[in-house]
């Protein structure tokens, strides 16, 4: 097993080998603007315990960044999430995992990126050829995840909110606008799934799924300023959000998401996709 070397940046320890120093460096200079805007934007301290990898295998990246007792809890389970986790591999540019205090988030290298399975992103991501601009995008991506780990946010909204970070972080939009209608297309209207149903679906059906959250989040920041904020002072059980979400949105709690696409997908229309902001 190769040797890793690190980069300290304030808390934050990143573990990478020899070769993958350029891609450890973009990830430490996107650290301390991808964190000032958690803070400014959602009220997130970042993770007290957090370490990132410069991920080249999904096996190699889980047991280095497990703590040793989690290590054995993980090798003895390996047959329950291991086939879950191989299967989300080629899709995945980047992991978030929390092991008790610590957080541990991979991104891929560009070498890994540029043959990484793109039938789902395709439907998702407005294209960016720049390596360093992906990078930094990831590492804002899961530094947002890892600083919101601690309130174990229903999928749609960890997703929202990460996305829409990156956006600010960017200075401009990442989600394709002709996603929208994916999200007004896809049926049925039913919850979102958690995070551990996500391995069963595919192509649009699983994009659906990914840029549902940013568009809601993107509704609420739009409507209802500071109301995202304000979900996120504590812990809350996924069903107390998602009837605050329909309470603001003058929706009936048992009809939420049943209609929010259809709210979503008129609210943009009829004004346009802007711009995300660049705060």
């Amino acid at each position: 097993m190769t040797t890793l070397e690190h980069l300290q940046v304030g808390t934050l320890r990143i573990e990478y080998a020899p070769d993958d120093r350029s891609t450890a460096d973009v990830m430490a200079e996107a650290c301390g603007k991808a964190l000032r805007l958690a803070k400014a934007g959602w009220g997130l301290d970042p993770p007290a315990d957090c370490r990132l990898y410069v991920m080249t295998s999904w096996g190699d990246f889980v047991f280095r960044s497990a703590p040793w007792p989690w290590k054995v809890a993980l090798a003895l389970s390996y047959p329950l999430w291991s086939g879950r986790v191989r299967q989300m591999w080629p899709i995945s540019a980047g992991w978030t995992q929390r092991y008790g205090r610590r957080t541990a988030i991979g991104i891929k290298p560009p070498r890994l990126l540029d043959v990484s399975d793109k039938s789902v992103g395709v439907h998702m991501f407005v294209e960016e050829k720049d390596p360093v601009a992906k990078i930094g995008h990831l590492a804002c991506h899961e530094l947002t995840h890892a600083a919101s780990a601690h309130l174990r946010l229903p999928a749609w909204l960890n997703e929202g909110l990460a996305t829409v970070t990156v956006d600010r972080f960017l200075g401009k939009a990442t989600i394709r606008p002709e996603s929208l209608n994916l999200v007004q297309r896809v049926q049925p209207k039913a919850p979102p799934p958690p995070y551990r149903q996500l391995h069963r679906f595919r192509g649009e059906t699983l994009a659906y799924h990914a840029v549902r959250g940013y568009w809601i989040v993107r509704l609420l920041e739009e409507t209802h300023p500071g109301f995202v904020r304000s979900l996120l002072t504590s812990r809350q059980a996924a069903t107390r959000i998602e009837c605050q979400v329909a309470i603001r949105l003058n929706l009936e709690p048992a009809m939420l998401w049943a209609e929010i696409d259809a709210r979503v997908h008129a609210h943009f229309s009829e004004r346009g996709v802007p711009d995300a902001d660049s705060r």
